[in-house]
């Protein structure tokens, strides 16, 4: 044997032989052991033997290796190893040997029947009291199993799909397998010896606290599974199915390697917190919904309901999942509601929408918009129904109303145009091919314009309330009542003979007798009633209605506040007359009517020192029309306005034509109707035809008859006033013949006086003379204190122009001096009139 020194200045690192009774205490234990325990020689590892020689082997040598101690003893413990052991062991032993150095390492043997096990050597070298070492002495321990294990292990870890992970005792990352580079970013070498809840999300670390900690017992042969996220190197949680199990399966070491399987449900904890929060979205868009929502059973029970419902039906929770729709459906639209619900599960339609009605706890009637969709089961498709359920019940309310503003008149709330004609419609399409007993009375309240006029449109509001109410009580429960427009209304009576059509309108005008008071003021109404009797002709309602209007204009030419029945002869006629007005309106739009001019004259010199603008209309197929032909039509229509416009404007253009020439026209006379004079705008509207046609206010006259004047004093004055500021010349037309006291000629700043030419007729007949002369005496007596000129109407003959000339009279217009004409222009100047005696010829 070699004995080999170690320098002093090493530290020394070997076992020291001990005296004879610690060796024999020592050779008990050894001898005794369950682990090998293998002496050799401390021979150097390159000796031609291979090795250091085997002095001695204990009794577990055989029971592990196979072979008896004299098999072994003298030879080398190479004859033990398999040709497959680990090169890179051996190499560590070796160089472990040279170093005199312990060293532990596992080893592959073949036991002495060939079959191969697996051992964890730890040798150490062995010194005498002097220091030399003298042996080896090997411990050897079979961890077969232990490296079938690991060897198993480290297959799964390099064949498996899901992320393994194995922790050490102490829980620190001993081995991953390769797909940790994929799931987790690192390869196995970052992640080892990195303790395993640094991974871990710290929300998650109490999971897998227990998951670690778990008492072995409890999951030794068994798996415990958890749900934890794990870091992947770019900064994301990646979500992975985590179970556990001991690498050592008996359950005896409490510090045992532990086995993470990790499998990657990322996706599928996507889809599930998708899922969740799609729910949690349904769930509190469904609670807090605004309108109604459930979930019902095919047969209608409620089986979820949301807070909106329990409000809207006013009975909570637990009470409607007891109820079926059916239960809280209004008893008439039940059948409905349910032909709808079975057409949903028999899958005509995938989704219903209806209106329904829904009963309240309170016995309440609640409209409803009900919307159901079906939610298969994937077996039969009729799994359950969603139903949304939204009270409409201001909606309808509001669409009943609406209906009605649309079928009845606002101000009186009577049926309208609309709703007359479709219940007219209806009457004559039931009756068609018969005579129907339908009678349409066309109700217009005579002069209501003049209403508005005096007392103001809201007065006359109040007036067609009070108009309509007589109406309502007037008629019978089975007619109609309704208003057109304005101030027309129409009875629709059925049932009805002529007969009782008439009693019926003069039950309407006994009804509007009694005077109305608006105000504190009482206003009297009449009506014109045109009475229409439904006959074979009649194929539409507009031609009924047409009837009854042309009998209302019939009634308003026989005087007003009377009924007539529709005659054809005589509501031809009106309805010529409606035809003129429309024709009137179109000519004064399109230049039809014409201004001829009549002379006024001097009676002293025949000096021409007027012209009246008097009005005349082309009609295109009626030829030349008097104003006797439309005046009248024009102020019951209203378009007088419109044609004093005309007027007024075309005789200030003459003006101004004449003024082009070079000439001194005399004072062109306007005449003034009663709804210009009443405007309180007609002022301004003269001034400013007088500025767009820069003509001064002196070369204008306007004449205003006695009658309009009279009709409201205080008002005709300030608007006489008015109109003298611009400077125009103000007559007072057709004088004596309103029976005024001529006391009221000193209140109107008037310039002109024109006496009516009846009178002047007077002046010829034997028997008016002594009467025409007295008044034209004081006429001319009282203008001429009052300093206003005298103008004379319808001379037609010398004796007149003579007698008016003779009682003073300045200044005369009639056929004897000039018809009129478009340039105005007189007949033959007269002589100077003799001044004779004019008492005379009035006695």
């Amino acid at each position: 044997m070699i004995d080999n020194a170690v320098p002093d200045t090493e530290p020394r690192r070997f076992a020291v032989i001990p005296d004879a009774k610690t060796a024999a205490l020592f050779e008990s234990i050894v001898v005794n052991a369950n682990d090998v325990v293998l002496v050799t020689r401390a021979e150097p590892v390159d000796l031609p033997s291979g090795g250091p020689e085997v002095i001695y082997v204990n009794p577990a040598f055989t029971r592990m290796t196979g072979y008896e101690p004299h098999e072994i003893v003298g030879k080398t413990p190479r004859v033990l190893q398999s040709p497959k052991t680990d090169r890179r062991e051996l190499d560590r032993l070796r160089a472990a040997l040279k170093a005199w150095e312990p060293v532990e390492v596992e080893l592959l043997n073949v036991h002495k029947n060939g079959q191969e096990f697996w051992v964890q050597i730890n040798i150490t070298p062995v010194a005498n009291a002097k220091g030399w070492y003298t042996h080896w002495v090997a411990v050897q321990r079979d961890i077969t199993h232990r490296k079938h294990r690991e060897i198993a292990v480290q297959t799964m870890l390099a064949n498996t799909s899901d992320l393994v992970i194995i922790l050490d005792h102490q829980r620190q990352v001993a081995s991953v397998s390769p797909t940790s580079e994929q799931l987790l970013g690192a390869a196995g070498a970052a992640l080892t010896r990195r303790a395993f809840l640094d991974l871990v999300h710290p929300d998650d670390s109490y999971r897998a606290g227990v998951l670690l900690t778990a008492t072995p017992g409890l999951r030794l042969g068994r798996s415990a599974i958890t749900e934890l996220r794990l870091r992947h190197t770019d900064g994301e949680w990646r979500w992975f199915e985590v179970s556990v199990a001991d690498l050592d399966t008996s359950g005896a070491d409490p510090r045992s390697s532990l086995v993470l399987a990790c499998s990657d449900i990322s996706e599928l904890k996507l889809t599930e917190l998708e899922l969740e929060e799609s729910n949690h979205r349904f769930r509190s868009a469904f609670d807090d919904a605004p309108i109604g929502m459930a979930v019902t059973s095919p047969t209608g029970e409620f089986i979820q309901v949301n807070r909106a419902l329990t409000e809207l039906l006013g009975r909570d929770e637990k009470t409607l999942l007891t109820m079926s729709v059916q239960d809280l459906t209004h008893p008439d639209d039940r059948d409905p509601a349910e032909r709808h619900r079975r057409s949903l599960l028999r899958g005509v339609t995938d989704r219903r929408r209806h209106e329904t009605r829904f009963l309240h706890a309170d016995g309440a009637v609640v409209g409803i918009l009900h919307s159901s969709s079906v939610v298969p089961d994937g077996v039969d498709g009729a799994g359950m129904l969603i139903d949304h359920i939204e009270d409409i019940t201001d909606r309808k309310a509001f669409e009943a109303m609406l209906q009605h503003q649309v079928l009845h008149d606002t101000l009186t709330g009577l049926p309208n145009r609309a709703l007359l004609v479709d219940r007219l419609g209806q009457t004559l399409n039931a009756t068609r091919g018969a005579t129907p007993a339908v009678a349409v009375l066309f109700c217009d309240l005579d002069r209501f314009k003049a209403i508005n006029d005096t007392h103001g449109h809201q007065a006359g509001d109040g007036v067609l309330t009070e108009v309509a109410r007589r109406l309502r009580a007037a008629a019978r429960p089975s007619d109609t009542v309704a208003r057109l427009s304005g101030d027309e209304f129409v009875v629709l009576c059925l049932d009805s003979t002529a007969e009782q059509a008439t009693a019926a309108a003069t039950r309407i005008l006994a009804a509007l007798k009694p005077p109305i008071m608006i105000g504190g003021t009482e206003v009297f109404v009449s009506a014109s009633i045109g009475i229409a009797l439904a006959g074979p002709e009649h194929i539409s309602t507009s031609e009924l209605l047409r009837d009854a209007d042309d009998a209302m204009y019939a009634a308003k030419e026989q005087g007003r506040n009377r009924s007539s029945v529709y005659d054809k002869a005589l509501c031809t006629q009106v309805r010529t007359r409606a035809q003129l007005e429309s024709d009137l309106l179109k000519g004064i739009r399109e230049g039809q009517l014409r201004l001829h001019y009549q002379p006024e004259m001097s009676l002293a010199d025949g000096e021409v020192v007027g012209l009246e603008a008097l009005v005349r209309w082309q009609h295109p197929s009626r030829g030349l029309l008097m104003p006797g032909d439309f005046i009248d039509l024009a102020e019951e229509t209203g378009l007088i306005i419109d044609l004093g416009a005309w007027v007024l404007g075309e005789a200030l253009r003459e003006v101004g034509r004449r003024h082009a020439t070079g000439a001194t026209p005399p004072v062109v006379w306007v005449n003034v109707s009663a709804y210009e004079l009443r405007s309180p705008d007609f002022a301004a509207t003269v001034q400013r035809a007088l500025d767009e046609h820069q003509v001064p206010g002196s070369a204008l006259g306007l004449e205003i008859t006695e009658s309009v004047l009279m009709v409201n004093l205080d008002r005709a004055r300030a608007t006489l006033i008015k109109l003298r500021a611009t400077g125009v010349n103000l007559a007072i037309d057709d004088f004596g013949t309103g029976y005024s006291s001529l006391s009221y000629l000193a209140q109107f700043p008037v310039d002109t006086v024109k006496i009516d030419g009846s009178f002047t007729a007077g002046l010829d007949d034997n028997a008016r003379r002594r009467e025409s002369f007295a008044v034209v005496n004081a006429v001319v007596g009282l203008a001429h204190a009052l300093k206003l000129r005298v103008v004379a109407e319808g001379i037609e003959t010398a004796s007149q122009a003579q007698s008016l000339h003779g009682l003073g009279c300045d200044f005369g217009q009639g056929y004897l001096l000039g018809r009129p004409s478009e340039q105005g222009t007189p007949n033959k100047i007269l002589p100077p009139l003799s001044s004779p005696d004019h008492r005379a010829e009035a006695r």
